[in-house]
């Protein structure tokens, strides 16, 4: 009996080990479409090359990918799927040249929520720090300079579509979620001051979330441990046993934020409508 106890939690272990990695390498993938792909290519029959920058929540890998959303309903322009897995606004900078390159006609810039993380408390900041090879901790003040200089380098683009940051977590009245909310005021104040257009993210996935069928029962926890788990448990969830990233979501008492950060369908269908709005042809 015991030999078979043991063999099979050899078999679970090496199962949830090989799901780990076939995931983890799905995660690791770049997003399709990125810029360096339109200068490589011939696509210039496309009518508009539209520039979608930002992190994770952009790049729809873990989640939904609100950018394949768009390039289905706007199959003649080029959509450019510039978000990074963790980058917070530093390192857009660091990969801006190529995005110019293209000479975008529009720019969809949400950038800022790992900012938020990082500079939640000083574990987050470190962490940031060491996985993003960082020089400095990101803060809110670093947040603020490094926006204002990204949409100076922009202001050659024709329309730049600013995105306020989705939440962390589902409750609204969390510590973390009052700190999103002086980046969001930031990007609010910011758009008005330049004349820019914003697209209120934030505010359209609270009012959904107002509509909940359940009490938000779970808390945003910024420790790693908890934060693994919830990504890659929910990521193997979907790549490993198919479920759709809402039912995911149901299952962990969440509404639109399936780890308290990543899109699910529900969420992904706000932004894309947001922008659908935003950029289609008059």
């Amino acid at each position: 009996m015991t030999f078979f106890v043991i063999l099979f939690i050899m078999a679970v272990a090496i199962f949830v080990a090989t799901a780990f990695f076939y995931v983890s390498r799905i995660i690791s993938l770049p997003p399709k479409g990125r810029a360096v792909d339109y200068l490589n290519s011939n696509s210039e029959s496309k009518q508009r090359v539209i520039a979608c920058i930002g992190d994770s929540l952009t790049h729809g890998n873990i989640g939904v990918s609100w950018v394949d959303q768009l390039r289905n309903e706007f199959p003649f322009d080029f959509f450019l799927n510039e978000g990074i897995n963790g980058d917070v606004v530093w390192q857009v900078h660091q990969r801006l040249d190529p995005i110019l390159n293209t000479k975008p006609d529009v720019v969809i810039l949400m950038i800022g929520s790992n900012d938020a993380m990082a500079s939640f408390n000083s574990k987050s900041g470190e962490r940031y720090k060491r996985n993003n090879n960082l020089s400095d901790i990101p803060t809110f003040q670093s947040y603020q300079k490094l926006l204002l200089e990204l949409l100076n380098k922009l202001s050659s683009v024709d329309k730049v579509l600013l995105c306020t940051l989705p939440p962390v977590g589902e409750n609204k009245d969390s510590q973390v979620n009052q700190h999103v909310n002086k980046f969001n005021d930031f990007i609010k104040k910011t758009a008005q001051e330049r004349y820019l257009t914003i697209l209120p993210v934030s505010e359209s996935l609270w009012n959904d979330l107002a509509l909940r069928e359940f009490p938000c029962v779970n808390d945003y926890n910024p420790n790693s441990i908890p934060l693994i788990r919830r990504i890659y448990g929910g990521a193997m969830q979907h790549y490993i046993f198919k479920q759709s990233w809402d039912q995911i979501a149901r299952s962990k008492r969440q509404w639109l934020l399936f780890d308290q950060i990543h899109l699910g369908e529900r969420a992904a269908n706000i932004v894309f409508n947001l922008v659908k709005n935003a950029i289609a042809k008059k």
